[in-house]
């Protein structure tokens, strides 16, 4: 037996350097993947889904911003799909480059403040092409009836106050509540979380704390990784990540 031995130890080098040179090898064509730790973000957060789901989607979005429309109507599909093993979370990071972003983003959280986020929400990507085109207006000072002042949503927030009435909420707290201290404080917080793991654009999303590439965002793709890791295998994605952007300071909070 032992004169067997040096050529085991041999065999056992040998495949040592193979099985390491094959995981080297691909580590070097397979995307790499950013895992989401960092900040907490604004909590509770907005979560839609099964609360035992074995799988969470955490998007970073920016309701102005086309490629994140069309991955919530993927999304949509995705829940209802896989309503019992999938839960989506929706996180704020309204750019720059987008006028009517946070005031957006500030409209959705200020529904939320009523528990109606996920209502605005969808309602806010279905119409974004509505209220996209409108111009920045401010508030203006009006006169009721019995002679009192008060302040009058024009523009884009009268869009939005108008999806406030639609969707039941008090349109009065709803307004004032998008100005307030709580709601910038939720995007804040969100924004901070983007900041700490590296988001830079829209739209990202992470499976379980898992980066998934924007290429893999279209439904055929998404569905493949999902299904991948519901079976327990590590998701594999055959197309590289964007190049990332340059650092973007986070937009301003809007003005009462």
């Amino acid at each position: 037996m032992r004169r067997y031995l040096p050529f085991a130890i041999v065999g056992a080098v040998l495949l040592l350097t193979i099985g390491g040179g094959l995981l080297l090898f691909r580590s070097h064509t397979s995307t790499p993947l950013k895992i989401a730790t960092g900040k907490p973000g604004a909590e509770p957060a907005h979560i839609r889904g099964a609360a035992n789901a074995r799988l969470t989607l955490e998007e970073f979005g920016d309701y102005q911003c086309p490629p994140c429309g069309f991955l919530a109507a993927t999304l949509l599909k995705v829940e209802h799909d896989y309503a019992e093993t999938v839960q989506v979370v929706f996180r704020q990071f309204p750019l720059p480059m987008h006028p009517h972003a946070m005031t957006a983003a500030c409209a959705a959280e200020a529904a939320g403040l009523q528990g109606r986020f996920w209502e605005m929400h969808d309602l806010l990507f279905k119409n974004s092409m509505v209220w996209g085109k409108e111009p920045a207006r401010p508030f203006i000072k009006v006169t009721t009836p019995d002679g009192s002042p008060q302040e009058a949503a024009t523009g884009v927030r009268a869009i939005f106050s108008d999806y406030a009435a639609q969707l039941g909420l008090d349109v009065q707290r709803f307004n004032k509540d998008m100005t307030s201290e709580a709601v910038k404080a939720r995007i804040q917080l969100d924004q901070e979380r983007a900041a700490s793991i590296g988001v830079d654009r829209t739209p990202i999303l992470f499976i379980d704390g898992v980066q998934i590439p924007f290429t893999s965002l279209e439904e055929k793709e998404l569905r493949g990784v999902i299904d991948a890791a519901l079976s327990g295998k590590a998701p594999t994605f055959s197309s590289p990540s964007p190049t990332p952007l340059p650092p973007q300071n986070p937009p301003p909070a809007p003005s009462p």
